[in-house]
């Protein structure tokens, strides 16, 4: 494809770039990370994105996501007769691949998409296979501090734990994000501790964590932001190796 994508949030942004199709984009959303942004025009925000300046870029392609952007601004965008791709929600893995393989389908890089999903699958196999044997640890997760925002089980965030040889310790809630109580949580006893950095610089995370039973240094994991945000098959699978190795202590 040598024609213009402009991609409307970092979750599209990471998957157009595994798939080598940087040199396309012509505009990105200022939530991408600066390296992203390099060399590339700015189109506003997730929710509110300049429909002028997407216009003036002349993209072949607008890319969303069920995740981020709001229905109103691609039906705009439509409207003025410019291609669009809505890629879905996500709840899992497979959620991640088939978003991953529309994406390489409709911009002429589906082989490639293919092939990366299968290396990642087997990988994740072989993962799978290897902790088979191994005793489960209870892990919380934290997307967030004020209040304890946490996972339920329906996200690719519990699939990680879970592929990882750990128990989400709210898996059984069935919610996708939630608020819970730090009681809630010293009740559960949660063996290991995920958190993002994205309001870490608030307060101390090890003050946040006071009375929660594993508050060693080798039990707690800092994820990746953007693993969170806009996972891909190659960052989901490098995370469910790295929390192994945390939780088990081999890769």
């Amino acid at each position: 494809v040598n024609s213009g994508i402009i991609s409307l949030g970092p979750y599209v942004t990471e998957n157009l770039f595994l798939l080598g199709l940087e040199k396309n984009i012509v505009g990105l959303t200022i939530h991408d990370s600066a390296r992203r942004r390099e060399g590339k025009e700015i189109i506003g925000t997730l929710i509110d994105p300049n429909i002028e300046k997407i216009v003036s870029l002349r993209p072949a392609i607008v890319i969303a996501s069920k995740e981020g952007n709001r229905p109103e601004s691609i039906r705009e965008i439509n409207r003025l007769g410019i291609k669009t791709l809505v890629l879905e929600e996500l709840h899992s893995f497979e959620d991640i691949c088939k978003n991953f393989q529309l994406l390489g389908d409709r911009l002429g890089a589906g082989r490639k998409a293919a092939e990366i999903i299968e290396s990642r699958k087997l990988k994740l196999e072989r993962l799978r296979a290897g902790l088979k044997s191994k005793e489960k640890k209870k892990v919380f997760f934290i997307l967030g501090f004020k209040p304890l925002f946490t996972t339920g089980g329906k996200t690719y965030i519990n699939e990680i734990i879970s592929f990882a040889g750990g128990i989400n310790i709210f898996g059984g809630v069935d919610k996708k994000w939630f608020a819970c109580s730090r009681e809630e949580v010293i009740r559960r006893n949660p063996e290991f501790i995920i958190f993002t950095g994205m309001e870490k610089e608030t307060v101390p995370v090890r003050e946040m964590l006071h009375g929660i039973r594993p508050i060693r240094d080798s039990d707690i994991w800092e994820m990746d932001d953007t693993v969170i945000g806009s996972p891909t098959p190659d960052t989901f699978v490098d995370s469910v190796e790295i929390l192994a190795w945390k939780l088990h202590g081999e890769r």
